[in-house]
């Protein structure tokens, strides 16, 4: 297989129709990886030719057990790797150990034969532990791998590794389906509710009239999912773990300010959600008042009020959400929703919203202590109860 374009079938049929010298002639050419996934085809003709090559049986063993658990080794690390869609050997390497499944069956020493396999498995953990400390897979039916620090346990079998593997793919595919629902149920929201509500990155603070493609788009998307929820490449990692609308700076100004008004808050403060018992919350439904408890309680994972000195600004500068000045960034200048620089105008003043989370476009995450999980219930009935509470007061105020 030094042409890498000759299909891999087509070697498995000629090695398995031509004389047991010819074959060992074919093999003599061949990468380590290339007789690895030429044992994934389990053709007994084929693997007899490899057990009966003189490199091949020193580097993978004479005996079929020996030979059975590199052939598990081969496919458990193929069938990842092309799930993930990685290249099974590394464009680039150097001559160390680490690559000699990428360079002919006579290259690698004797002595090193054993760490072939160490590898293979160290390659199969690199991948699984990326999956694995992206968000806390029990919560979708995973058992514990965790070695208390959130990365995967190490030192595990392969076979320990397969069924790893796929208790992860069960738990991805139980986190594809949510997250497709999430997007259903945030379209409906938006398509219902524009002019309360905006994308979370949407750089705009005005109500757009025409929102209908940012509601197709979600649904697309949803739908997309749903078609393969179990693939990990494409929509790993959803590009951000927040609800994809929230309600615009303008509406949390106006319902504190309603809130106020009709006696669900006292002064410029809040109450607190468990004390609510003025006697101008008194007059409104419980069912209403349960929603105001959980907007008031859930409010610090959404809303901040500017830092006022520079103590305060100091304390928020180490976050990825802060300007270089330590100004908090507000949902309308964010770096991944505008170009850098274009909103420089935007006030800071009074209440606002802001996505509360920082990192980059591929990891992006919130602060641990204000930490919700991603895809949890309580963003969906903060967002629903958000609404409700809006259009009561505005109601009454109508």
């Amino acid at each position: 297989m030094g042409n890498r374009t000759t299909p891999i079938g087509s070697i498995v049929r000629n090695i398995a129709a031509i004389p047991t010298e010819l074959a060992h002639q074919i093999i003599d050419d061949l990468r380590v990886w290339d007789v690895l996934k030429l044992m994934c085809y389990d053709n007994d003709r084929v693997d007899a030719c490899i057990m009966s090559h003189s490199i091949c049986r020193s580097m993978f063993g004479a005996d079929p057990e020996t030979f059975a658990k590199w052939k598990f080794a081969a496919r458990l690390y193929k069938d990842i790797f092309t799930a993930m869609e990685k290249a099974f050997v590394p464009e680039r390497f150097d001559w160390v150990l680490a690559d000699y499944l990428g360079k002919n069956i006579h290259c690698p020493m004797p002595q090193k034969y054993g760490g072939l396999l160490t590898h293979m498995k160290n390659r199969i953990y690199d991948q699984l532990n990326g999956h694995w400390c992206k968000t806390d897979l029990t919560r979708f039916g995973a058992p514990n791998y965790s070695n208390g620090n959130g990365y995967l346990k190490k030192d595990y079998s392969f076979e320990q590794l397969k069924e790893c593997w796929h208790d992860i793919q069960k738990a991805k595919a139980n986190l594809f389906q949510l997250r497709a629902s999430e997007l259903r149920w945030t379209a409906d929201m938006l398509e219902a509710n524009p002019d309360i509500l905006k994308r979370t990155l949407d750089p705009a603070q005005e109500f757009r009239p025409n929102t209908a493609h940012i509601v197709s788009r979600l649904r697309r998307t949803a739908d997309a999912i749903m078609r393969n929820p179990a693939v990990f490449s494409f929509s790993e990692h959803f590009r951000y773990d927040f609800l994809n609308i929230i309600p615009f700076d303008s509406a949390l100004d106006q319902l504190l300010h309603m809130m106020q008004k009709h006696g669900i808050i006292e002064g410029d403060q809040l109450v607190a959600g468990k004390t609510i018992a003025s006697a101008g919350a008194a007059s409104h439904p419980s069912s209403i008042i349960n929603s105001v408890r959980i907007v008031i309680d859930g409010m610090p994972k959404f809303y901040i009020s500017p830092p006022e000195t520079a103590a305060q600004k100091a304390g928020f500068a180490w976050r990825n959400a802060v300007n270089k000045d330590g100004d908090l960034l507000r949902t309308a200048n964010t770096p991944w929703s505008e170009p850098c620089g274009a909103s420089e105008g935007v006030s800071l003043e009074g209440p606002y919203f802001t996505v509360f989370k920082y990192g980059n476009d591929k990891s992006y995450l919130r602060p641990e202590v204000l930490y919700w999980d991603p895809h949890h219930e309580m963003e969906k009935e903060w967002l629903a109860s958000f609404v409700e509470v809006y259009r009561y007061l505005k109601n009454l105020d109508s």
